[in-house]
């Protein structure tokens, strides 16, 4: 592991054991995008696509969980986390996609990757917790 490796911390539980469950397969998936980024050969690069998409379907699932549990839990600002959500898939998907054009390199995607989920744990999923603890 290095600087740019992602390390679990219990201060970003959301004391909700499935979510936070899945934010740890997407922290695992954060370092092996990492790890592939450091291989760097073409087959480096076959291996990061396909991290890279099993993510995206991953993060898509996760989002999904999420948003249902939050739904049940009454959480106020369900919208708003939705739509931060859809913005990152966008945004995710915009990347890859310059990616494959040659258009970027995997690290930076990775980094990004790393940057939004323990930002959007941090900050937006803490928000929700005191509701999910009420199921």
């Amino acid at each position: 592991m290095d600087e740019d490796s992602v390390f679990w911390d219990d201060a970003f539980s959301v004391n909700f054991e499935l979510i936070d469950n899945q934010h740890k397969e997407l922290v695992r998936m954060t370092n092996t995008l990492f790890m592939g980024c450091k291989a760097g050969s073409t087959a480096a690069d076959v291996a990061f696509m396909k991290t890279i998409r099993s993510a995206v379907e991953y993060a898509q699932t996760h989002f999904y969980t999420e948003e249902k549990h939050m739904q049940l839990a009454n959480y106020p600002d369900l919208e708003a986390h939705k739509g931060e959500h859809s913005t990152f898939v966008s945004t995710v998907v915009k990347a890859v996609k310059e990616f494959e054009e040659g258009n970027s390199e995997p690290i930076a995607l990775a980094r990004f990757l790393k940057q939004w989920l323990l930002n959007h744990i941090a900050k937006s999923d803490k928000k929700y917790a005191p509701y999910l603890a009420k199921l």
